[in-house]
């Protein structure tokens, strides 16, 4: 979840309604946390060394007196403005410092507030800045979060539910980029969730189709995650020589649409089925040239060569 600050009502001091002002209250005590540089100091202090350790607890204890401080402010908004337009902004900003509290039962509670309510996921975010997303993808966000919260709990049937349900609130975003690093957390949620109760080819399912970069989103974790799964749970002896195996036997396809026509290459491990990423490749037409070139870029691609460690 973004941070609260990125929630801020752009209503003049003129026109501000107690409730804005509530909320502005809130937001500006939350953003002292940055304007402190509190979090920057805590990555930076040595806890074995005994000064430093104490000062660690110092900025700890006041960082934590901020967000308590911020929590009690967005609590009068609920409490006392139930009919404020910013009554979702506010169970969003509720629930994001709930969890830098770690109250993780107050986060559950906020979340599933939002998920009940009428929130709008198209409602404008408040967000500044030219690749900030306009939108505030307020149940869409909590159904994640609540996905993460189960699956560090292992509750990975309360897990799945709400990734099931995460399904009815797509992201709304503007930005191809924001889509495809999307697609890749949905499927290292729901791989996390089958590799939880067992289902260890449903959770490949879900990552194989992207262990190959396409260029819009980082999918390092997602690498990281499918070589855990595939190295834990499948003969080694096998991982690697049927992957070889599914290289050797490169397959493409014709795609039309209307008087455009266009070729697609893949291969299948696992008997699921990868789409290689042909954005690479130089204007070649002959087609065992390119499986050539594309076995090459496999072979030098990160899923391979962690594979292969």
């Amino acid at each position: 979840m973004a941070s609260c600050s990125s929630l801020k009502n752009n209503t003049s001091n003129k026109n501000e309604k107690l409730d804005i002002i509530t909320f502005n209250k809130g937001v500006t005590i939350f953003e002292m946390v940055d304007k402190l540089s509190i979090d920057w100091e805590l990555k930076r202090l040595d806890t074995l060394k005994q000064d430093e350790k104490v000062k660690y607890d110092i900025l700890k204890n006041e960082k934590e007196e901020i967000l308590e401080l911020a929590l009690d402010q967005f609590g009068k908004v609920i409490q006392d403005y139930r009919n404020s337009e910013l009554y979702h902004k506010t169970l969003y900003n509720l629930a994001h410092i709930s969890s830098l509290l770690d109250y993780e039962e107050e986060e559950i509670k906020y979340l599933e507030m939002i998920l009940s309510s009428n929130a709008n996921d198209r409602e404008n975010s408040g967000r500044s800045g030219i690749m900030a997303n306009p939108y505030a993808n307020f149940k869409n966000e909590a159904s994640k979060r609540l996905t993460e919260i189960y699956i560090k709990k292992r509750d990975y049937k309360s897990a799945l539910e709400y990734k099931k349900l995460n399904e009815k609130y797509p992201l709304q975003h503007f930005c191809g980029n924001a889509f495809a690093a999307d697609e890749i957390y949905n499927a290292k949620q729901y791989a996390k969730i089958y590799n939880g109760i067992g289902e260890n080819k449903t959770a490949l399912n879900y990552l194989l189709p992207h262990i190959f970069n396409n260029g819009l989103a980082n999918n390092s974790g997602l690498i990281d995650l499918t070589i855990e799964s595939l190295k834990k749970n499948f003969d080694q002896s096998l991982v690697k020589k049927d992957f070889e195996k599914s290289i050797s036997e490169i397959y493409s396809k014709i795609e039309k649409d209307g008087k455009e026509e266009w070729t697609r290459y893949f291969i299948k491990y696992f008997d699921i089925e990868i789409e290689i990423p042909s954005w690479t490749l130089s204007f070649e037409s002959d087609s065992e040239k390119i499986k050539s070139e594309l076995r090459k870029s496999i072979r030098g691609s990160e899923f391979y060569k962690k594979l292969n460690k």
